[in-house]
Order: C-alpha cells, then sequence, then structure tokens
C-alpha cells in the first residue's frame, strides 16, 4: 500500500509538473549563460542556400494603402522580383525588377542580436506544447536606426525565432516583429510587421508574410536577364527593417 501510494503521489506530482510547464511557468532547464553560449554556436553555425525562391505578400495601411503578391528567385546577391497580383487584380504579365546588387536584409544573421552588439537580460521562458523558448531583452551597445528590443530563442535549435525591434530615422519611429522558422536545413524568415509613426502624425502599419520557400541546387543566368521591354513597378517602401541602413524590398 505505501508503494503504491507513492506511485500516485509521484504520478501526481509529474502531472502538476506538466500542467504548470504549459501554463508558461516551467522554470527553464538551462540556465541563462547556457543558452546565450548555445546561440552563438547555433549562428556562428548557421547555413545559407545558394540559390532560393519564395513567395511573399506585403501589406500597407496608412499613409499608401496597398496589397501585393511577388514571386522571388535569389542566388547570392542576384535578384529577381515578380510581382503577381496589385490589390487584389492578378497581373496580365508580371511587373518584374531585377537587382544586381542586394543583401538579404532579413537574414537571420544579420538582424540577430549578438553579443559583441548588445547587452542581454534574462526575461523568462514561454512554453507552447513541447516547444520551449527562452525570452532576452536587449539593449544595443550604441545608437542604431534598426535596434533589436527583445529575442525569443528557440530551446530546439538555439536560434532566434522572435526578433523584436524598433526603428528611428527617416522622418518616423515605431516597432515591430520579425518571426522565423525552419525550412529544409535553414533558419529563415516567415513574417515581418511594423508600426511606424511619421512625424506628420500619420500611423502606418506594414505586414509582410513569406511562403513556399525552394531551394534549387542552382538558378540559370537567364533569370537574372533584364527582360525587354521592362516593365518597373516601385512599391512603398516601409517595411521592417526599412530604418536600417541597407533599407528596400525583401
Amino acid at each position: 500500500m505505501r508503494r503504491r501510494a507513492l506511485a500516485l503521489l509521484l504520478a501526481a506530482a509529474c502531472a502538476g509538473f506538466v500542467s504548470t510547464a504549459r501554463a508558461g511557468t516551467l522554470t527553464p532547464a538551462l540556465i541563462p549563460s547556457i543558452v546565450l553560449e548555445r546561440y552563438a554556436a547555433s549562428l556562428a553555425a548557421l547555413k545559407h542556400p545558394k540559390a532560393l525562391s519564395f513567395d511573399y505578400s506585403v501589406e500597407q495601411l496608412g499613409l499608401h494603402d496597398m496589397e501585393q503578391t511577388h514571386h522571388v528567385y535569389r542566388s547570392g546577391l542576384h535578384e529577381r522580383d515578380e510581382t503577381l497580383v496589385v490589390d487584389g487584380f492578378p497581373l496580365p504579365r508580371p511587373a518584374v525588377r531585377i537587382i544586381a546588387s542586394r543583401s538579404d536584409r532579413y537574414d537571420i544573421g544579420a538582424v540577430a542580436p549578438t553579443a559583441a552588439g548588445y547587452s542581454f537580460k534574462y526575461s523568462g521562458v514561454v512554453v507552447d506544447g513541447d516547444d520551449v523558448g527562452y525570452v532576452f531583452s536587449t539593449e544595443p551597445r550604441a545608437a542604431r536606426s534598426f535596434a533589436v528590443s527583445e529575442v525569443v530563442i528557440d530551446g530546439r535549435t538555439f536560434l532566434p525565432n522572435v526578433v523584436r525591434f524598433k526603428i528611428v530615422g527617416d522622418g518616423a519611429h515605431g516597432s515591430g516583429e520579425l518571426l522565423f522558422g525552419q525550412a529544409d536545413a535553414f533558419w529563415l524568415v516567415r513574417q515581418a510587421q511594423v508600426n511606424a509613426h511619421l512625424t506628420s502624425g500619420a500611423l502606418t502599419h506594414e505586414r509582410i508574410t513569406w511562403s513556399n520557400y525552394q531551394f534549387p541546387s542552382a538558378l540559370p543566368p537567364s533569370t537574372f536577364d533584364v527582360p525587354r521591354p521592362t516593365t518597373v513597378l516601385e512599391p512603398d517602401d516601409l517595411a521592417t527593417p526599412a530604418a536600417a541602413p541597407d533599407a528596400g524590398a525583401p
């Protein structure tokens, strides 16, 4: 009877532990310093695709309302951006932009805070089912137009799955967040959104959603040939790290 009672007590204790974990109050198994060590190692070991294609949709509300759907091919610094849908209307022919030299400003290695540029303060842990995230507030060591204010580090990969930021400059200030996740062997952006206040008093909002990642071994050089005639589209470019030095379209 005593052994059975102890087993029941142990089972009840374990059940209570799981319940507490799912409520988001689980004490993390790893101390913050270990999490940050693994985070730094994971960032250093990041893989980058040689070539990829993807879809993205962008919505802007405020100063200039618009909705667009794009398909992008990228290889190194070369990019082909095809606008497929504008404000709900499919284009008879995609509007194509060829960009000869553009770095990926949404690359996790470019936006993730590091110890060299930020101080980290442990804020707690978030639990969603079997997924655990370690939350750190961050403070830039020097003033910058795009500054990360908080990062949530995935407890499996020790890569950031949420990067929250503040922006200032170009007549605007605001805040937003970037969401990242696994795509094949890579860790890529899934969503970006920002709310910005303009000096005019206007409030603007933008959201970009990425999907349909594909990773060909290579793209033919003709992918990046400028079409003749070329249809040039210049969408309003407010999005996140829009206040960063390398601002531009996704």
